[in-house]
Parts: C-alpha cells; structure tokens; sequence
C-alpha cells in the first residue's frame, strides 16, 4: 500500500545517478558509472477512463556516451502483496511494447521474507512457461549496512538508500547513529537538512523515526529556547509544510491529467494556489474516481471527511456555500 517511506524509497534512487549506479552495482549488470537518467510516465492504465494502474517509478537509463538506453522500473515493496505477481509481467511487457527498448525490474525490500517473495521466477503459461519474469532484488541481504561513518561520508544519498533497506535491522539505533553522525559533517546545510527530512521520510517505523528525531535534534538544531533556535525551527517547519503543499497540488494536477480532464489555466490556478493540504487531499481522492472536474471540485457535504478545518473559500476555491455544511474532522 502506498504511502510516504514507500513513495520516498523508490522514488529517491531516480534523481540520484551516482547512488542508482552503486545500486545497480549490487545486481552485478556490468553497467558502467555516470550513467543519465530520464523519468517517464508511471501511468500503465488501459483505459484511464475505467481504471488505472500505476507503477513506482520508471526511468530512461542511458549507459556514458548515450550508449545501449534501458528501462528501468522500479517498484518499493515493504511487504508481500500476491498481486503484484501478475502486475509485474503486465508492466514488464507495456514498458517493452512502448519502448521498444530492454525492461529491467528492481524490486526493493526493506525484509529478507520480502525480498524472497520478491525474487521469485513468475512464469505463465502451458506445457512449458509462455512468459517468465524474473525481478532483481535488493534487500538486507544483498546491501551493505552503514556501519562506518566515514563510507557513509563519501555518499551520503547511497548511505540513505541503504538504511532504508536497513529499516527493520535490530539494530536500527546505531545504523541511524552512523548515518546521522556522517550527516552532520556535510557543510552544505540546506542540503542537509533536506536529505535528513527525506530519510525520516523513508522511515517506515515511528519507533526509528523518533530516533532520527532526537539524532537531529542533538547534531543539528540549535538549542531550543532561544531566539536563533526557535526562529530556525519554525522556518524549516513551514518550509517543509510549504514543500508539502506544493507536492500535493502537483500530485494532483498529473492525476486530472492522466484520467483526462480538461486542464485549463483555471483549473491549474485552483489548485496551485490552494494552500490548505486537507483540502488538496480531498480534491486529489475524489479525482481518483470521478467522471469530472464539477465531482472534484463539489461543496463539502457531509459525508467528507477532512483532517483539519478547512480555509476560507478565497483560500482554496471551495464555493462560499460549502462554508456551513458540516464535514471537517481534526482525526
């Protein structure tokens, strides 16, 4: 099931060329480093307009010199889900007919049992198989653990992606400890501070991510109290509330896209200038399902469910008559 550690492990490797190459190092493909990426489209829908079916993440993977471009399909998986036994083959044979290029599969598991599942050879057919995939796997068992600071120091993204992997480790205090102690010496600090919500981000445990919390809290923010501190604490909490924002309303732009809804500029500033998330959250489940743009962008009614008041109608384009239909909830 999607949510953010899931978003954030696959999503992560494809804008990082050098952490992918060390990542696809792991799989022994002979891929050469300083390869280019490209992201492509995740949309594998049939028929956007009945269903639709997304995969991870998909990139372009272009080997030094613009040499022998591949398919790269990257799928997160932090526990065993049967379905995707047939959706894998399905997004393996859309990729190659619309690519017309080779479709490489990294399934990455943040579990051994998972990562066993995972790499199992899925074969079709009768007599002898018709069609057989088999995924490349990347999990505990074949990724280093970030033991010493100074390897972690040298790659700080390839450091992350392997304490994700790492996530369920007994010892997940001290893998933290390593990651973050090595984070600390990086002299970039909005660089920084962005890796190091990213990687609480990926941490699907509350119990490792209040860890990481007071492993940041101790190298990096300044004693709480005082003028310098509080002010930078409240800078980065509306910074990264702001992020969040920004995220959801494009999030929900490419959804009206693919389910083919007229963008008009209208549309577009409707939602991007919307500021309250609760109500981009909303719009972006209603968009899922519905046949319109007027289904979307309906009066709140009393069967909505929001969690946190929403902002006036000038904020978020909501019509001035939803204002007294009851339906916010503060779960």
């Amino acid at each position: 099931m999607p949510n953010v550690s899931h978003d954030t492990l696959h999503g992560f490797l494809p804008g990082r060329p050098k952490a992918l190459n060390r990542a696809l190092d792991l799989l022994g493909l002979g891929i050469p480093p300083g390869v280019t990426t490209e992201p492509l489209p995740t949309d594998a829908s049939g028929a956007p307009k009945m269903f639709t079916r997304h995969m991870d993440s998909v990139l372009r993977v272009v080997r030094p010199g613009g040499r022998d471009p591949f398919i790269l399909l990257v799928e997160a998986q932090t526990g065993v889900e049967t379905k995707k036994e047939t959706s894998w083959p399905y997004y393996i044979a859309y990729l190659r007919d619309r690519y017309k290029l080779e479709v490489v599969l990294l399934v990455l598991c943040v579990d051994t049992a998972t990562a066993a599942w995972a790499a199992r050879p899925l074969s079709t057919g009768v007599g002898r198989p018709t069609q057989v995939t088999v995924p490349h796997v990347l999990g505990p068992c074949n990724v280093p653990r970030p033991n010493q600071v100074q390897e972690a120091v040298a790659d700080l993204d390839f450091a992350a992606f392997c304490l994700w992997i790492h996530s369920n480790d007994p010892d997940i205090e001290g893998i933290l400890t390593v990651v973050g102690e090595a984070l600390a010496q990086d002299a970039d600090r909005e660089a920084r501070d962005d890796l190091a919500g990213l990687i609480e981000d990926g941490l699907g445990s509350k119990h490792a991510r209040e860890i990481w919390r007071n492993l940041m809290k101790t190298l990096f923010t300044p004693r709480q109290g005082t003028i310098v501190g509080d002010a930078r604490l409240a800078g980065h909490e509306e910074g990264r509330e702001e992020g969040r924002v920004a995220g959801k309303a494009e999030q929900l732009l490419r959804l009206m896209e693919r389910r083919g809804f007229p963008m008009t500029e209208e549309t577009r500033q409707r939602v991007t200038t919307c500021t309250d998330m609760p109500i981009l959250d909303l719009w972006f489940d209603r968009a899922i399902d519905a046949t319109t743009l007027d289904e979307v962008f309906a009066a709140l009614s009393a069967t909505d469910r929001i969690p946190a008041p929403a902002q006036s109608p000038e904020q978020t384009g909501i019509p001035s008559q939803s204002q007294g239909v009851p339906g916010s909830s503060t779960d």
